[in-house]
């Protein structure tokens, strides 16, 4: 049984990839979402004490334990290894981690190798497609790692069906054993907001469409920009709120390049950048939209959507696979590319406020299958 095992669970928090942070978050959340003789003790393996304590604090779960990741050796301790290693060509103290079960890893540190069970995580496989917008050593390095997942043969875990299809094609003969788990949210309470005050708070006027997403390239932004201008074009003003931090490292100026062409097409009453703000905020902001519109080129399993499904709010998405198998029919599609399908959507949805489409489900059933779906892995990976 899962709750015999001692599982460790890798848990760094980066706002450069928040949604790392935000798949471990959710997926500790969901556990709440089981009866209590089901929970599972769970190591949070991290080199940050104050992570952890707010990862207890962010998911209400009462069955964390700090686990220091990679552990710290004390001077002496590290003089007494330092004086083996000249004599006996080892260290003497080794401060092994006791675990039977860990994840998620992208490839296997010198200090976990002894463990048995080590579980792999592929969110998406992005660079095979997309390859331009990493640089030649990051692609190298990754697919270094998929090759080493490949020879050492452990499980690995995908978020998204699409991801695990992308990975049978480049790699037909992995042995891995490989499993799907569709991550679910699970949002802070926020009974009491008040969107106004929230509006205010930000300088938010009006009704808007709104798109949370970090600004990484492959998030598409600009596609959004030029729909507005396409209507702005036609007589049609149309208000866009964006989120998310303002930097993506593979393309410095790629923020810097959205807000000067917002200024070429003289967009500044019509596109507004909020930056990385607060998550209730940022999820009040979404739920009073007029529709959510996610325009990725490329996906793990988006955040983003899962965000709108859990607040059965209206989505405009681009038709990747990943979002057809997150979303089914219950969405406004358009090719990435082609902005005048975006511009011509957002126009639907403008014109048409009653017959929205909407992820009409009790979402907490999404929650429970991914807490379900973790479990089932800790018990039938040996």
């Amino acid at each position: 049984m899962a709750k015999g095992k001692r599982v460790g669970i890798i848990y760094n928090y980066n706002e450069n990839w928040i949604g790392g942070a935000y798949y471990i978050q959710n997926l500790i959340c969901s556990l709440n979402f089981l009866p209590e003789n089901e929970q599972i003790q769970l190591y949070i393996l991290t080199g940050n004490k104050g992570f952890f304590q707010e990862l207890k604090q962010i998911t209400g779960y009462a069955h964390l334990k700090f686990l220091e990741y990679p552990s710290r050796y004390t001077i002496l301790e590290r003089m007494i290894n330092k004086f083996s290693l000249k004599i006996v060509k080892k260290k003497i103290i080794e401060k092994k981690i006791q675990l039977d079960w860990v994840f998620p890893l992208y490839h296997i540190p010198e200090n976990l190798k002894h463990i048995n069970n080590l579980v792999f995580w592929i969110p998406d496989l992005q660079e095979k497609f997309l390859p331009d917008f990493f640089s030649p050593e990051e692609v190298k390095q990754r697919f270094e790692c998929y090759e080493k997942m490949v020879v050492l043969n452990h499980p690995i875990v995908f978020s998204s069906q699409a991801a695990l299809n992308d990975f049978n094609i480049f790699y037909p003969h992995s042995e891995n054993s490989k499993k799907v788990i569709q991550f679910a949210v699970v949002h802070p309470k926020f009974e009491r907001e008040d969107i106004n005050e929230v509006k205010l708070k930000y300088s938010v006027e009006g009704s808007y469409f709104f798109s949370p997403n970090q600004f990484w390239q492959h998030k598409n932004q600009i596609a959004i920009i030029e729909a507005v201008k396409i209507l702005k074009e036609k007589g049609i003003a149309v208000k866009v709120v964006f989120t998310g931090k303002e930097y993506d490292y593979r393309n410095p100026d790629y923020t810097t390049n959205l807000k000067q062409k917002v200024v070429d097409y003289q967009l500044e009453k019509q596109i507004v950048f909020l930056g990385f703000i607060d998550r209730v905020d940022q999820l009040i902001l979404m739920k009073n939209a007029e529709a959510i519109i996610q325009p990725s080129l490329f996906e793990g399993w988006s955040t983003v959507v899962e965000d709108a499904k859990a607040l059965n709010q209206t989505l405009i998405v681009s038709d990747i696979a990943v979002h057809q198998e997150q979303l089914e029919d219950k969405t406004y599609y358009f090719e990435p590319h082609d902005y005048n399908a975006l511009a011509e959507k957002i126009l639907e949805v403008m014109n048409k406020p009653i017959v929205k489409l909407k992820y009409d489900l009790d979402y907490s059933k999404n929650i429970k299958n991914f807490a379900l779906n973790l479990s089932q892995i800790i018990n039938t990976i040996n």
